[in-house]
């Protein structure tokens, strides 16, 4: 025998369930977690430094010449001294 099995109780469950979902969002947030205030960790100059470091790169990267057969792949010639 199903507990909801008539019309009446399926609108009863239906209707506690919007009730529920509806206080759910409208809920006061006193807690705001503990990413949405306070020190977050985060060394700003470092992470400022970094950021200048990255925009000064060369936008063209070249593989190191001091080893010529390291940088191949599909499409490029493998290098000739080794097997």
């Amino acid at each position: 025998m199903p507990v909801i099995s008539g019309a009446v109780e399926v609108l009863l469950v239906s209707a506690t369930l919007v009730v529920a979902v509806a206080l759910w969002f409208r809920r006061d947030r006193r807690h705001p977690g503990p990413r949405l205030h306070g020190s977050d960790g985060i060394d700003r100059e470092e992470l400022e430094a970094a950021e200048r470091e990255v925009r000064e790169l060369d936008g063209s990267p070249r593989p190191e010449d001091e080893r010529p057969g390291d940088d191949w792949g599909p499409g490029t010639v493998r290098p000739q001294g080794r097997s």
